[in-house]
């Protein structure tokens, strides 16, 4: 028996099943070992499959991404068996190139069953390669983030006539896509799309970039809001106040600490959990490369992985390994905070406040997911602490208060030191250090939270001492600021050499050049010093003369100009011109 749907026990359950495929309820059932559809694959996937518009919310890890796919391969398979080469049934649009190859994979297994080709289209990979292979090996399904697909669109005239069959458009983290900036991507494709066509967006959240969007190419749409898998917004989730709804087996919690201690504290938090995967998240990529070199010295049992939108390169194999690994810690940016669909996270540690408050919802699920227990904590300083209050009134987010009991001033002040001592001998810890805290410091001047933790309020000495700096750099955020408390250290940085032989080498050859460049320019100046001097007294005296006298001239002249336009505009007469002139 391939189906089995007769065997599922919810009558719900049993109604979505025999829409499918056998094939594909086959995977569902049996390679995917589940037993059970949740709650937003039975309402909107049936209605999907019933060639409904529909406009989906639910939180993450509640299936939103078989949601989608199920109904997909349902329809473009009940439309016709064989699709041809120059045919797409259905678009999925995705925000980021992650999501895109994990939802590839996922709709490869339960398309291929029923022979329906998947093709991927993201950034990052030749443009030219990517119109020719989809060309020659054609697609029935194209997984694609916004800006490869818009760009696609305008090389390949062929496309947009291949696109005439689309049955299906999915967009996926709908709200997300608008928020990055992708709305004249998205109305571009929509655009190239024909309107007899189902749409799906999907979400985690309802915010007024979701509602701007549902103008476009929806036709008496339907809501389905689902709170958890059990579909029951008061026992199973909290919602938030941006229409976010966190799951029930998320715990959010905050921890208030100076901030020369947040460095300190973080690692003892990662070591207060030994078996867990833990996912950090910092404000900006430089942060992210520095403090993954700082925690690998300083978590050696753990395996330190990091992830931000600067490394294009072996994203895919971090995240691919950050999910394999037990006891992984993953440092990353928010392009980590939608989407990526990693199961096994337990614990997720927020460094710093995030851009928008709407993302601490997104950061915090990415734990948590399909019925599985897990907590975040958002680490604050004491002239963060009203952000609590902000968060709570506004964004309806329950936070608990811990605290650390392993972490303490001396811990921290220790930490510094090594640091410290680090990068003294390491000029590649020193320079992205620096780097790091600069951007930081770029970063918060600009959250959208200015009014509730201003930049003017912020600790910039703390979060020095605790990012390890031997010098306080030169910013235009901090000019004003009492830095007086800085512990400088009495080290001449220049000195300071990378252990990298050949970045060493490179900077000395820098500096030769630099300094060669100098040694230049000094040596002119001193010839042009040395004519000068060389040109008897009397002659300078004459020249200087001479020089006065044609510059009294010029003067007069331009007097005389000054005059004449006046005389022509009227504003004088020719009396008191020439009594001018003749002076």
């Amino acid at each position: 028996e391939t189906s089995g749907w007769h065997k599922m026990e919810n009558a719900d359950d049993r109604e979505l099943a025999a829409l499918l495929p056998p094939q594909v309820l086959n995977v569902f059932l049996n390679d995917f070992s589940f037993s059970t559809f949740t709650a937003v694959q039975r309402q909107a996937g049936k209605l999907l499959i019933e060639r409904k518009d529909v406009i989906v919310q639910a939180p993450t890890g509640s299936g939103k991404t078989l949601a989608y796919l199920l109904p997909v391969v349902t329809i473009l398979h009940a439309t016709r068996e064989d699709w041809r080469l120059n045919e797409i049934g259905s678009l999925i649009v995705v925000p980021n190139r992650e999501l895109a190859i994990q939802v590839s994979g996922v709709c490869r297994r339960i398309a291929e069953p029923v022979h329906l080709n998947v093709a991927t289209i993201i950034g990052g990979k030749n443009v030219e390669e990517q119109v020719k292979k989809l060309k020659n090996n054609g697609a029935a399904i194209i997984v694609a983030t916004p800006g490869r697909f818009e760009q696609i669109l305008s090389l390949d005239l062929e496309l947009k006539r291949r696109l005439k069959a689309l049955e299906v458009l999915i967009i996926d983290e709908a709200d997300r896509l608008i928020d990055m900036g992708f709305k004249k991507s998205i109305t571009e494709i929509l655009a190239a799309l024909p309107k007899q066509r189902r749409t799906g967006l999907f979400s985690a959240t309802q915010t007024k970039a979701m509602e701007e969007l549902m103008k476009f190419g929806l036709r008496n749409s339907i809501r389905v809001t689902i709170a958890d898998s059990r579909g029951n917004v008061s026992a199973g989730a909290e919602e938030c106040g941006g229409g976010a709804v966190l799951p029930a087996t998320l715990h959010c919690f905050y921890c208030v600490i100076k901030a020369e201690e947040k460095l300190s504290a973080l690692i003892e938090l990662i070591r207060n959990e030994p078996q867990a995967k833990v996912l950090v998240f910092f404000s900006t990529c430089s942060c992210v490369q520095y403090m993954r070199k700082i925690l690998t010295r300083f978590l050696r049992k753990r395996q330190i992985l990091a992830i931000h939108g600067k490394k294009k390169r072996n994203r895919e194999q971090q995240v691919e390994m950050f999910e394999k690994k037990q006891r992984a810690v993953m440092l990353c940016t928010d392009v980590m905070s939608r989407g990526i669909d990693i199961t096994s996270i337990d614990f997720v540690v927020q460094f710093d406040i995030p851009r928008q408050s709407s993302w601490l919802i997104h950061r915090s699920g990415r734990c948590a997911r399909y019925g599985r227990e897990g907590k975040s904590v958002l680490l604050l300083t004491p002239e963060e602490e009203a952000y609590i209050n902000f968060i709570q009134n506004y964004e309806k987010v329950p936070l608990s208060r811990i605290n650390i009991p392993t972490s303490n001033p001396a811990k921290a002040e220790q930490l510094r030191q090594r640091i410290v001592k680090m990068a003294s001998s390491d000029r590649d810890i020193l320079e992205c250090g620096s780097k790091a805290f600069v951007s930081f410091i770029e970063s918060y001047a600009r959250h959208d939270c200015a009014v509730v933790c201003p930049i003017q309020n912020l600790d910039v000495v703390g979060h020095a001492h605790a990012y390890g700096l031997l010098r306080m750099p030169r910013m235009n955020e901090l000019r004003g600021r009492d830095l007086s408390a800085f512990r400088r250290c009495d080290i001449d940085t220049a000195t300071i050499a990378f252990k990298e032989k050949l970045r060493e080498k490179q900077r000395q050859e820098k500096l030769q050049r630099r300094n060669e460049g100098l040694e230049r320019l000094a040596e002119e100046e001193r010839e042009k010093e040395k004519l000068k001097s060389s040109i008897p007294a009397v002659i300078r005296k004459r020249k200087r003369r001479i020089d006065t006298e044609k510059r009294k001239e010029w003067e007069e002249l331009a007097s005389d100009v000054t005059l004449l336009k006046k005389f022509r505009r009227g504003r004088i007469g020719k009396k008191e011109l020439l009594e001018h002139l003749s002076a």
